[in-house]
């Protein structure tokens, strides 16, 4: 059965979410009926006749589970801004096709349509936001998760903010043989013991993603280590930080690392890729320009503003610049540079700060030859911090407080609470 042969009831009682819903889906050729409750559903429609219900959860009247019962044999997947382990493990457990976050990922909707309705391999893959262009360090990554995916084997990503882990986690599950099966993230910083447990417990299988790993806390990694023996799911965990060194530190689990670190991918930022940035201009502006329906074009010196930034937020935040600039936009008006919101673009990754080149140049903090500034600062900081103030650290480092509390949120190194 062709794309345009599917029939996709939205069961969503917020106007902007059903709207932005319904242009995307058909934008790629869906056919789309809308509802705003079940009982609206269920009164201007026969459910048997869609070949997929998306439905919010939280709904004015019944909830939007009830629909999976009544769907029958149509899937239903849910979607939910009270996004948690314990609603999703809910949903998939009354039947649920499938689980979305609000607000939703385009390309997650998209893949995960695509895979309920069994389309996955026959449909043509929407390019990745993330993970487009040509680089080599791109070309490495596609290479390798083209590899990795049709295994069981963990994979471990490396890699800042922004940069597409998520992505990388997502391809590596529509490629693997749970491919019809859940993508259930784990927020490794925020997940209770008990609905960790919950999860890890549930009958079915799927892809586990384990968002930023290193900030499981200790007691809660023996659960981990024993699913991973136990085989039930695929396992791919994310990181920003050197889980050798914590291990090093006694903040990871050795064997834990070592179950995990079967595969290492290491996703580069934007500024080591920068040659990509091009197509990635090229690629929001033709997004956004189908998705508000207007025209939208840059002038020559908002080009050069995007080349020449920085980008600290990686792709995620040349997403969002284009997105502003485009609803900002006016149609026929070109894109300028104060439109985009950069600002005075902050300084290249190859030109340290002041509060770097104090780092580098301080007798007091010369770390071991080959470590580089930001392995050596995560191991003074997380061997230190018990017995030093922020301020005696921040001394110690040659910075200011205010930097060593941004280059802690960039490395993801939280201070323990008293």
């Amino acid at each position: 059965m062709s794309m345009n042969n599917h029939h996709i009831l939205i069961v969503e009682d917020e106007d902007i979410i059903r709207t932005s819903l319904r242009k995307l889906l058909e934008r790629h050729d869906f056919n789309i009926s809308e509802a705003i409750s079940v009982k609206a559903a269920q009164q201007s429609y026969n459910l048997n006749d869609f070949d997929l219900v998306i439905s919010d959860l939280r709904l004015p009247g019944s909830a939007g589970t009830d629909l999976i019962k009544a769907a029958g044999n149509v899937p239903v997947m849910i979607m939910t801004s009270y996004a948690s382990l314990r609603s999703a493990v809910d949903t998939m457990r009354q039947g649920a096709a499938d689980y979305v976050s609000k607000p939703f990922d385009h390309d997650e909707m998209l893949n995960a349509v695509r895979r309920i309705l069994g389309e996955s391999k026959q449909a043509r893959p929407e390019p990745n936001r993330l993970l487009m262009g040509n680089s080599p360090e791109i070309l490495k990554i596609l290479r390798t998760v083209h590899k990795a995916a049709p295994t069981s084997a963990p994979v471990l990503i490396h890699g800042e903010n922004g940069t597409g882990r998520r992505t990388v986690a997502e391809t590596i599950h529509a490629g693997s043989s749970f491919a019809g099966q859940p993508f259930i993230t784990i927020n490794c910083a925020s997940v209770s013991s008990a609905e960790l447990s919950q999860i890890l417990e549930q009958d079915g299988s799927g892809t586990l993603f384990l968002n930023n790993i290193c900030e499981l806390p200790g007691p809660m990694q023996p659960q981990i280590l024993r699913a991973i023996q136990q085989a039930n799911f695929r396992f791919v965990a994310s990181v920003e930080q050197d889980l050798r060194v914590l291990t090093q530190t006694g903040r990871f689990r050795k064997d834990l690392f070592y179950s995990l670190n079967v595969v290492k991918i290491l996703v580069p930022t934007l500024r080591e890729r920068a040659g990509d940035i091009p197509a990635l201009i090229e690629h929001f502006i033709d997004r956004y320009s189908s998705e508000l329906n207007l025209e939208i074009n840059l002038s020559s010196e908002a080009k050069q503003a995007l080349l020449d930034y920085s980008w600290p937020g990686n792709v995620q935040e040349l997403q969002n610049t284009i997105y502003q600039g485009a609803i900002l936009a006016e149609t026929g008006e070109l894109l300028e540079p104060d439109m985009l919101g950069l600002g005075d673009a902050p300084q290249t990754h190859d030109e340290p700060s002041a509060d770097e080149k104090s780092m580098t140049t301080n007798p007091a903090i010369d770390g071991p030859a080959g470590l580089s500034l930001e392995d050596y600062f995560t191991s003074f900081v997380l061997e230190n911090q018990e017995n030093m103030s922020e301020t005696a650290l921040a001394q110690k480092l040659g910075i200011s407080r205010k930097s060593l509390w941004e280059r802690r949120n960039k490395l993801g190194i939280s201070r323990k609470k008293a």
